[in-house]
């Protein structure tokens, strides 16, 4: 089962809506000049906590981040919500070897290979996102603990140029075997029923009968 957020004691003024510290004071412009850049200002005004160490849990959404900055510090982070933002690169996760559950819906994320880092991570949403082959999934092979993987999200109109093959959901669970959810639908991994039927299907709609695709 997926583990759930951390229950943490934090600042009521970060939860409940009472005002806060002009946030503008305390972000910075990304690299490029465009988008927010996050800052250990930032991080500390959001959660309440002193230390970036002491982070289990952040909710990022929606703010303009186009950098990650020194998110990378948070050694201890186990549940990140980064979605709705202006991400393109993932650098600084490579570092967030406790992480659990990540949430990078609707960004602009095509290269994942700092997350094969993330040796934790049982939880990724990536709808909406610029995933556009099965080949840049595979640095995910080895997060053995991963369970669930989502790259559309019918519901909220999301998606990746991946999800346009139609047989991309057949052969994620021979491409990440230990996936028990694929786009919030159960699915049991390689050698059940339902992968061979899809797998069968595939071949003999797309190239006839033939050794199976490495």
């Amino acid at each position: 089962s997926l583990p759930r957020c951390p229950r943490r004691a934090v600042p009521l003024c970060c939860w409940c809506g009472s005002p806060q510290p002009d946030m503008e004071t305390q972000t910075e412009k990304g690299e490029d000049g465009e988008g927010t850049r996050i800052t250990a200002q930032l991080l500390k005004a959001s959660t309440g906590e002193f230390a970036l160490e002491s982070i289990l849990l952040l909710k990022l959404r929606g703010r303009g981040i186009a950098d990650l900055g020194c998110l990378g510090d948070c050694t201890n982070l186990e549940w990140l919500d980064l979605s709705g933002n202006a991400i393109s690169q993932l650098g600084p996760l490579a570092g967030l070897k406790a992480l659990a559950v990540l949430n990078l819906s609707r960004n602009r994320i095509s290269s994942l290979e700092p997350l094969s880092s993330c040796e934790s991570l049982q939880s990724l949403n990536l709808a909406g996102n610029q995933v556009s082959s099965l080949q840049q999934l595979r640095c995910l092979a080895g997060l053995r603990r991963l369970e669930s993987l989502r790259l559309r999200d019918a519901l909220g109109q999301l998606s990746n140029p991946v999800c346009a093959t139609a047989a991309y959901r057949a052969a994620l669970p021979e491409l990440l075997p230990g996936l028990r959810d694929i786009d919030g639908e159960r699915v049991s991994g390689r050698g059940s029923e339902l992968f061979q039927l899809c797998r069968d299907l595939d071949s003999s709609l797309g190239h006839g009968p033939g050794p199976a695709a490495p």
